[in-house]
């Protein structure tokens, strides 16, 4: 997506700062041009639940009157309480509830922490471990342009047939069967023979670990 003018400016490195150089950008002066000098902060572009979750747990008071830097907008505000409402967070008082307690506690996405809480309730936490950790990484399965078909082959061993969720149970026991028996080295081959990345299913376990000790 296209990024401000600082941003651009900032990728641009050293090139015209400790000497003269050039800097290709692969779009139009005009496009650049048109862009904002700045990127919106992160608080005024994206759902502030789980902000409004950590002020409710730590008691600062009224959100609207909080003095934040860069004030959100009322609808982000009310967007933000609607989802801790559908999560069953909140209760009709905005007050925080069992519930909304117990994923305040999480540093995944909301919607996964809820599911984690109610896998506990139903039995198979085990498994939906496996899936919102997953879900919390980018897709480590690679399917290179040049080699769509072998990775597709590759990939089929943790085909499930019924569930794309079970797919990535699948893959997580059988890579940390593999990662058990395996030295390093031996792991990164055995990733780049089945199309998988090596650095995406370390992140997944080391949030799947994050998530065991909460």
């Amino acid at each position: 997506e296209p990024i401000s003018k600082a941003s651009a400016d900032q990728r641009k490195g050293r090139c015209g700062r400790i000497s003269d150089g050039v800097c290709f950008r692969l779009y139009a002066e005009e496009d650049f041009l048109s862009r904002p000098d700045f990127t919106t902060p992160e608080i005024l572009r994206t759902n502030l639940a789980a902000v409004l979750l950590q002020m409710l747990k730590l008691r600062l008071g009224d959100p609207a009157k909080f003095p934040f830097i860069e004030r959100p907008e009322q609808r982000q505000l009310s967007d933000g309480f609607q989802l801790l409402t559908e999560l069953q967070a909140i209760d009709s008082d905005r007050r925080l509830t069992r519930i909304g307690r117990d994923l305040a506690d999480f540093s995944v996405d909301l919607r996964l922490a809820r599911a984690l809480v109610e896998a506990n309730r139903f039995g198979c936490l085990k498994e939906v471990l496996i899936i919102a950790s997953g879900l919390a990484v980018q897709d480590p399965r690679e399917r290179p342009i040049t080699s769509q078909q072998k990775a597709d082959e590759a990939h089929r061993e943790w085909h499930h047939g019924q569930s794309d969720f079970m797919d990535l149970v699948n893959l997580w026991q059988g890579y940390e069967r593999e990662r058990q028996e395996r030295s390093q080295s031996e792991l990164r081959k055995y990733c780049r023979q089945h199309f998988l990345s090596f650095m995406r299913m370390r992140e997944w376990r080391d949030i799947h670990t994050q998530l065991v000790v909460v």
